[in-house]
């Protein structure tokens, strides 16, 4: 298994004194932490996209002035305004305060980009006070230096990481076990259909809607509630069918293991694959991936499959797969949509010219 850096899920973390945070550098993107001596300390590093690493900062950093931090803080990488870059990123370092809680005073955040880690720690605080047991979440936009620093192993990231190590897996669920309270149905569809129109999705969800609905489904769009209540949710869920996406890395901290998951490909990538491993082994539940894609459209000259994609689906064999799995008691009648329905989707998509890609490419692109 490929981790894409040299630490591995380790459950392991170094403390440090007088160690310095580097939010990232303007013009090369350089950061991560530098112990007091001017080495750069590997369980720091970020990486912008999956497969590749920002660059450690410059040691001649530490000739300069620096701004200086009292106490004992826990360093937690960066924070993106993104949902699933935030989960997958921002909380991966946070299995830590199992231990080290008493003695943490805040969670160092540094930003992705100018400005976002004020918008995301405004979005995401309640989330990640949950997971931080309570700390506040401490954005550093400027080299400082930490009196003492704990720097944890990340158990968590993209692709292959997204398994968890054992602590981290164990710690988010713990956290939300002890402090959210089962509520709501015990089926839930989770819905695209009222997320932006840049965001990837399928064409005609509407359909998928009406054939779970008819068969008792909550047709639930994550983002019209807080994240505590889709945790609720979650954890009340014992059937729960939805497009791959980043409502999934919340739902696996909630989800039980007598839950019955259909995850349906929105977009051939290996994200699918990765986010089913992810779920079983968080949840140790039951998961059906459905992949019913007859073709992918982008936009107009994009040439790659990315968030944004939006799939085009086989909706009688979805049907039919939805049947099988046990998520329907009977196949619904459904057809796919005709050349024109496809062509006024399309048009209507609020994406302007768009074009298809073909469901052979396997871009990832979370």
């Amino acid at each position: 298994m490929t981790l894409h850096n040299s630490t591995g899920l380790s459950d392991e973390y170094v403390t440090l004194e007088n160690a310095v945070v580097c939010p990232p550098d303007p013009e090369t993107g350089a950061c991560g932490v530098l112990d007091a001596d001017g080495q750069f300390v590997e369980f720091s590093r970020e990486f912008p996209r999956p497969r590749k690493a920002a660059p450690p900062p410059d040691p001649k950093i530490l000739a300069g002035p620096l701004e200086h931090m009292p106490g004992c803080h826990l360093y937690a990488g960066w924070l993106r305004p993104h949902f699933g870059h935030m989960l997958v990123e921002a909380t991966s370092r946070l299995w830590a305060m199992d231990e080290c809680a008493p003695e943490v005073q805040s969670v160092l955040f540094i930003p992705s980009g100018p400005n976002t880690i004020w918008r995301a720690r405004r979005q995401y605080r309640d989330l990640l006070e949950l997971f931080s047991k309570g700390r506040e979440p401490m954005p550093v936009t400027v080299p400082m230096r930490v009196e003492r620093l704990i720097v944890p192993d990340p158990g968590f990231g993209h692709e292959a990481r997204m398994i968890g190590s054992p602590r981290y897996r164990a710690h988010m669920r713990a956290c939300v076990e002890s402090e959210i309270t089962p509520e709501g149905g015990e089926k839930l569809y989770i819905s695209r259909t009222q997320i932006r129109d840049q965001k990837g999705r399928v064409f005609a969800e509407h359909l998928i809607e009406e054939m779970l609905a008819a068969e008792g489904y909550e047709v639930y769009h994550p983002q019209l509630h807080s994240q505590m209540d889709q945790l609720a949710r979650y954890r009340a869920a014992k059937c729960i069918v939805g497009l791959d996406g980043s409502a999934f890395h919340l739902a696996a901290f909630a989800l039980s293991a007598d839950t019955e998951i259909g995850l349906i490909a929105r977009r051939p990538t290996a994200l699918q694959d990765y986010l089913a491993e992810h779920l079983q082994s968080f949840t140790g539940a039951k998961i059906t991936p459905i992949n019913v894609l007859r073709d992918v459209w982008v936009n107009k000259g994009h040439h790659r499959i990315d968030y944004s994609a939006i799939g085009e689906l086989d909706f009688p064999k979805l049907g039919a797969a939805l049947r099988k799995a046990g998520f329907l008691k009977k196949t619904p009648k459904v057809q796919n949509l005709s050349k024109g329905d496809l062509i006024h989707a399309v048009s209507h998509s609020g994406r302007g010219e768009m074009e298809r890609l073909g469901v052979g490419r396997t871009d990832n692109d979370t």
